[in-house]
């Protein structure tokens, strides 16, 4: 049963939410307990970088659609690999929301960005070492705008004119470029220490590097 309307869509009752909990939960699990010699590590490192990344959703939420989350799904995609990168956006999203309000958006926003993790192990942001700006900050824009119009869908119900849809997200243009700007703003100033700090951990995809010696490639 349907509660109330959020901003995203309804809300849900606390019996749907613990299904979606449990869903999300359980699909973590998996993806995190795949078979890996370096598993413990992996988790360990996977923990921290989440609670760090829902912390930031949450401290940020009073500004219009801020979301550091992107860049960071991007990353640990390309330094962890697609499951755990995955794993890492889906449980970001459900410790965040738990704060923020759960609904049929968690359900888009935890799709979304895993999507977005997903993308970034198969796009060259890593390069060996060397953190490749230019493709960081092409993609995190690109996938910033794609991923608000996803998380829109959540809004859509059947029966709904699309030209109302359609306002909706024109409406919604304004915090789109505010997504991508703040994705710019953390593909600069914090992709390099946040690669420095995965390419620390020998459990990772990459190569063990050095804590400090992170180099970026402008172009």
């Amino acid at each position: 049963m349907v509660l109330t309307d959020g901003v995203h869509g309804p809300a849900l009752a606390p019996t749907e939410m613990f299904v979606l909990n449990a869903v999300l939960v359980s699909v973590c699990f998996v993806l995190l307990c795949k078979p890996s010699s370096n598993n413990k590590a992996n988790i360990l490192l996977l923990s921290c970088l989440t609670l760090a990344a829902a912390a930031s959703r949450v401290l940020l939420e009073p500004l219009p659609n801020i979301q550091p989350l992107t860049v960071m799904c991007l990353l640990m995609g390309a330094s962890l690999g697609a499951s755990r990168g995955m794993a890492f956006a889906v449980m970001t999203t459900l410790l965040s929301n738990m704060v923020l309000s759960h609904g049929l958006w968690t359900l888009y926003q935890a799709s979304g960005w895993a999507f977005i993790s997903f993308i970034g192990s198969k796009i060259k942001i890593v390069e060996g070492q060397k953190l490749v700006m230019k493709n960081l900050v092409a993609v995190s824009i690109l996938t910033s705008i794609l991923f608000d119009w996803w998380v829109s869908l959540s809004v859509y119900t059947y029966g709904m004119p699309l030209n109302e849809f359609a306002l909706y997200i024109l409406n919604g243009i304004p915090f789109d470029l505010m997504h991508a700007l703040g994705s710019i703003v953390t593909a600069v100033c914090i992709a390099p220490y946040l690669l420095n700090l995965l390419n620390a951990y020998p459990s990772t995809d990459n190569k063990e590097l050095p804590v400090g010696e992170v180099n970026v490639i402008i172009s």
